[in-house]
């Protein structure tokens, strides 16, 4: 029998909503690790530099699959709280490159802790070529 659903049909792993379900409770634990912070904010602190040197804006909007808009308002909302500063490129006076504020590079050393520990706990369970298969699937 060809269609979907129909008995005897092979089902498929509901993976969107697997998928949806999982980023969820990631953003839940990222949440509940960072006082006030956020997936996106997270992932921005982590996608900077810890040795202070600066990172384009566009870089950083491609490694986030963030748009300029969305970008902006995140950088504008984290410069409000004192943990990254804009500055002009100095090989390109249209473009920015970020930085972490000391109090940046402190939330960055937290942020990245916290990700390898909430990385460990999803870790639990699975031996090694369990661990390579799903890693392989989400790279593709």
């Amino acid at each position: 029998m060809a269609g979907e659903g129909k008995a005897g049909a092979a089902r498929r792993p509901r993976f969107v909503y697997l998928l949806t379900l999982a980023q969820r409770r990631v953003q839940a634990a990222i949440r509940g690790d960072a006082d006030g912070g956020t997936a996106a904010r997270a992932g921005l602190l982590m996608a900077l530099k810890a040795n202070g040197e600066g990172v384009p804006m566009k870089q950083l909007g491609g490694a986030l699959g963030l748009g300029a808009p969305a970008l902006s308002g995140l950088l504008d909302r984290m410069a409000r709280d004192g943990l990254v500063e804009r500055l002009p490129d100095p090989d390109d006076g249209r473009a920015w490159n970020v930085v972490l504020t000391d109090v940046g590079g402190r939330a960055r050393a937290e942020a990245v802790r916290s990700a390898r520990l909430l990385n460990d706990r999803l870790c639990e369970g699975f031996d090694e070529a369990e661990l390579a298969i799903v890693e392989r699937w989400l790279e593709a």
